[in-house]
């Protein structure tokens, strides 16, 4: 996590549009509720390193450090960065603006716009697996790029997330209800006017496929996209 901080702040190359020349490799997941997208992208990256077998051009992947990176920019807690991207940030911004709407809305739009540029940043320089944040819309353009969605039925993804947690069926099924909407609202944000939905290189179903078997699949296309040739 300090390596990384360390290398986004030594590198950074404030790529803030969505038209680059070269970048990457980068490879995006996308996932829906309970489909474990951080072990997947851990395994993934693992794999990736052993066949590249360079230290210097390791992969890694990125998720939560996300947020970190871009509370420090805005100097205010990786919480409150959190509950932004999930839809929560009128409490916090209400208690910081004292009711004022205008700056509830500018400081939302400010903490979104520096998650907006620390994944294009991640993204453009390359070498990694992102995990949620809008990067496959983030990332549109970059043309050494991979992205992936992880789905399931909703029955499968309560039962996990009620195995998870040891929580009622009631309350698992809000939870992934909750999550999915959050996810969903949050990477849509990021689509431009007039911009259609977004379109996956492919989708898995966690239900019917395993870790394992998504990662084979994941690698192997990658490899055939040439994102592992060292450049």
């Amino acid at each position: 996590m300090d390596n990384l901080l360390l290398k986004y702040m030594n590198e950074r190359i404030g790529h803030t549009t969505r038209r680059v020349v070269e970048p990457g490799p980068v490879i995006t997941i996308s996932r829906e509720c309970g489909c474990s997208a951080s072990l997947i992208a851990d395994k993934l990256t693992k794999r990736i390193n052993e066949k590249i077998n360079n230290p210097e051009l390791n992969w890694r992947w990125v998720n939560k450090e996300i947020l970190k990176l871009a509370s420090d920019e805005l100097k205010i807690h990786q919480d409150e960065v959190q509950k932004i991207v999930d839809g929560d940030e009128k409490n916090f911004l209400a208690e910081i603006a004292h009711s004022f709407t205008d700056k509830y809305y500018v400081t939302t739009t400010k903490a979104k716009k520096m998650i907006e540029e620390v994944v294009r940043n991640l993204a453009v320089r390359g070498k990694a697996v992102i995990v949620g944040r809008g990067s496959e819309i983030l990332s549109t353009g970059i043309s050494r790029s991979l992205h992936i969605r992880l789905f399931a039925p909703t029955d499968w993804k309560v039962k996990v997330m009620r195995e998870r947690n040891n929580i009622s069926t009631p309350e698992a099924q809000k939870i992934v209800n909750q999550i999915d909407k959050q996810r969903a609202a949050f990477r849509d944000s990021y689509l431009e006017k007039g911009q259609p939905p977004f379109t996956y290189d492919i989708e898995f179903n966690c239900a019917r496929l395993s870790q394992d078997e998504i990662i084979d699949i994941t690698f192997d296309l990658a490899e055939r996209r040439s994102l592992f040739s060292q450049k």
